[in-house]
C-alpha cells in the first residue's frame, strides 16, 4: 500500500474510534444507596455530605465524555443506585446500568486508572 493510503486508513480508524464514544451527563440524586460487592443485602445511604458521594459525583461531572456502549455483567466493585441508573465502580472500570426494568442492564463503560476512585472501591462502613 502507498503511504497516502495508509494515512487515509489511519484517519478513518481514528474517526471511527472517536465516533464510538458518547458523552453522558449523569448527576447523583441528593440521596443514593451504596451496595458493597461482598454484601448485597446491606444498603448504605449516602447524601451530598458524604465524602464518597462527593468524590463519585465530581468524577461523573469531570468524566462526561469517552463512554462506550457495553452490555453484560461486570464482577466486583461497589454499586451505587441513583434514580434510573446504577453506577458500578470496579478495579478497572466504571459501568453505568439502566435500572428501568426488573434487572439492571449495563449500557455504558469507561476505564479508570488504578488510583482513580480508590476511596469508593475501598469503601468500608
Amino acid at each position: 500500500m502507498s503511504k497516502q493510503m495508509d494515512r487515509i486508513i489511519i484517519l478513518l480508524l481514528v474517526v471511527f474510534i472517536v465516533s464510538c464514544s458518547k458523552s453522558l451527563d449523569i448527576q447523583l440524586e441528593p440521596e443514593v444507596n451504596l451496595f458493597l460487592n461482598n454484601d448485597t443485602e446491606q444498603r448504605i445511604r449516602l447524601t451530598q455530605k458524604d465524602d464518597v458521594y462527593v468524590v463519585l459525583n465530581k468524577w461523573l461531572h469531570e468524566n462526561r465524555s469517552d463512554w462506550y456502549v457495553t452490555s453484560g455483567r461486570y464482577p466486583g466493585g461497589v454499586y451505587v443506585k441513583s434514580g434510573n441508573y446504577g453506577i458500578q465502580v470496579t478495579e478497572a472500570n466504571v459501568v453505568i446500568y439502566s435500572t428501568t426494568s426488573n434487572e439492571p442492564r449495563a449500557i455504558y463503560i469507561q476505564g479508570i486508572e488504578k488510583d482513580e476512585l480508590s476511596r469508593i472501591r475501598n469503601f468500608r462502613k
